[in-house]
């Protein structure tokens, strides 16, 4: 029998083993964060203290890399990324918008007057029409910034006018001989043009007729464009512009806008963009008019004509009353 010192001495020694265990487990798995807080903001900048593959890592050291990725929003950087590399540039989220409707070409787009889509779009680009296509002040009247003459409507008419509604009317019937004109320039040059394109042409048209109908004129540096690899509103764009440049007397002529290449492409552009806004504001608004329609399709309808007419409905209820024997009274038997 072992004697009692012998014993203490031998609990002691397992005490303190016991003790020197649980220390390297917390040197592991460390749950203080009040000691070691994670970054929820700041990502690492540098590599110069991240381990080489031939030396590994402490487990202090990986608990903590552990804890500050699980609860950082900004990954970390590569491993041999330097440290001054620029910040990746997040990717642009596109915008969830309603689905839109094509709209035709052709006479369909002067369809509707005031309320159609080039009087909306060129209306616009002119300061009179809101992207919607609700009327701002100016459309009831307004002095030309770059002559002075009194403008009337939509298309900001100049030309004599008692209303701004018989400007709208006036300069449609013009603008459409016009867009018939621009239509058979495109032909003769085998361009099939977009509804961009041909609503951009209206609205040079009507800003400058001569830019737009002159030759060369918007049709045929489109076509150019076309030819140096310009698609879209690139291309609509650098037809714009050249569009004001003379080659007969080798100038600019666009006097309002400070006969500038850089003056007349900011101007065009603006106006370009202000296109695409009123277009595709007038798609969404025609989808949501075409899918309200649709649900009144699949609403179920009350068959009116099944149902009797009020005056049999009264019949019914008096005779019925006649028909029906008295208190203490019994029905005759026919």
């Amino acid at each position: 029998m072992k004697s009692p010192s012998l014993l203490a001495l031998g609990l002691l020694a397992f005490l303190s083993t016991t003790h020197q265990a649980a220390r390297a487990d917390n040197g592991v798995i460390d749950f203080n964060l009040a000691n070691n807080p994670p970054s929820a903001t700041a990502a690492p900048t540098s590599t110069d203290s991240a381990p080489t593959p031939d030396s590994p890592p402490s487990a202090a050291t990986s608990a903590s890399a552990s804890t500050s990725i699980a609860l950082s929003f900004v990954p970390p950087a590569a491993p041999n990324a330097p440290a001054d590399s620029p910040a990746p540039k997040p990717i642009a989220q596109q915008e969830n918008s309603t689905p839109t409707v094509a709209v035709g070409q052709g006479s369909d787009i002067f369809a509707g007057g005031s309320d159609s889509l080039v009087a909306r779009t060129v209306g616009h680009a002119e300061g009179t029409r809101t992207a919607d296509g609700n009327k701002t002040r100016a459309y009831y009247g307004h002095s030309d910034p770059g002559n002075g003459v009194w403008n009337l409507g939509s298309f900001s008419y100049q030309h004599g006018a008692k209303s701004p509604a018989e400007a709208d009317e006036k300069q449609l019937q013009r603008l459409q001989r016009q867009a018939d004109v621009i239509r058979q320039k495109a032909d003769s040059h085998r361009l099939n043009l977009s509804l961009e394109e041909e609503l951009n042409a209206i609205d040079l048209a009507n800003q400058a007729p001569l830019a737009a109908l002159d030759t060369p004129g918007y049709i045929e540096w489109l076509k150019k464009a076309r030819d140096r690899g310009l698609t879209g509103s690139d291309a609509v764009l650098w037809a714009r512009t050249q569009s004001y440049w003379n080659p007969r007397r080798n100038r600019w002529e666009a006097p309002g806008l400070g006969n500038t290449e850089d003056g007349i492409s900011h101007d065009q552009n603006r106006r370009l963009t202000a296109i695409a806004r009123a277009l595709g504001t007038y798609q969404q608004q025609a989808y949501q008019q075409q899918a309200l329609a649709r649900r009144k399709e699949d609403e179920p309808q009350d068959k009116v004509a099944d149902k009797p007419p009020a005056e049999k409905v009264a019949d019914q209820i008096i005779f019925q009353n006649l028909s029906q024997p008295k208190s203490g009274e019994i029905a005759q038997v026919k």
